[in-house]
């Protein structure tokens, strides 16, 4: 995601990478940014320090792992800097996201993809009308490293249908009556989502499919800069598709 990341900036007019935070194992073993990213538009300051880091930067984006993510939140705080974060498998994120988003925007969404969080708008929808009815399953594969088992994106999407029909969530195989999550790590899908509402002679199937890690960038970079203008708060990415429609809308 930080290369992808860093090739899109490349070619923005209003945007630069200023820092980057990385250990010092990181950093001795991919040497120079430019060298490992391609990214040469301006000189980026790698650091191990990550207030200081921070500290250089008008808004502060986060694919990192769950055991990181409170020092990031930590390193926010005090500067008060807008942070959009897409780490998924961390247990309250909401409540610990709070005290920085009362100082500042933050956007928080386990899938930054444009096309995702209207498969999560689409889902309620579905369930409104018709979720009570139906038997409904989540199937969802991603490439083999993906370290957290179901993704954030299908808790996400269980999390939103299971607040609508009071169905209970059940990983691999449950009962008669609950909603199912079934995850495949296979190969190197870069992520792809089906939500099955089957009823009595008909079906209805919504899939999502990201064919590179560049949806979850471009995401990225509309949230950072909704993130570096919004008032404080804690944000979703439907927030900010909302406010920037002409944007999604874009093909480049």
């Amino acid at each position: 995601m930080g290369k992808m990341i860093a090739s899109l900036v490349a070619a923005r007019a209003d945007l630069k990478i200023v820092s980057v935070w990385e250990v010092l194992e990181a950093i001795d073993r991919t040497g120079d940014f430019a060298q490992a990213t391609g990214y040469s538009k301006n000189p980026v300051s790698v650091l191990a320090n990550g207030r200081d880091a921070v500290a250089l930067a008008d808004v502060v984006v986060d694919f990192s792992l769950p055991q990181a993510f409170a020092e990031i939140v930590r390193a926010c705080e005090e500067p008060s800097k807008p942070l959009v974060t897409g780490t998924t498998g961390i247990a309250a994120k909401e409540s610990l996201l709070g005290p920085l988003a009362r100082k500042a925007a933050v956007v928080s969404s386990p899938n930054m993809a444009v096309g995702v969080n209207a498969l999560f708008g689409m889902c309620d929808v579905v369930a409104r009308q018709i979720g009570g009815l139906s038997d409904i399953e989540i199937v969802e594969t991603h490439h083999r490293t993906k370290k957290d088992v179901p993704s954030g994106t299908a808790i996400e999407l269980g999390r939103i249908i299971s607040g609508v029909t009071g169905k209970q969530v059940a990983l691999g195989r449950g009962g008669p009556g609950e909603l199912v999550i079934h995850s495949l790590r296979v190969g190197d899908v870069p992520g792809k989502h089906t939500v099955v509402f089957a009823l009595k002679g008909e079906t209805i199937e919504m899939t999502h499919t990201a064919q590179s890690r560049e949806c979850f960038a471009q995401g990225a970079l509309l949230a950072a800069r909704f993130a570096a203008k919004a008032r404080p708060g804690l944000y979703s990415m439907r927030d900010v598709l909302a406010s920037q429609q002409p944007e999604v809308g874009r093909v480049e």
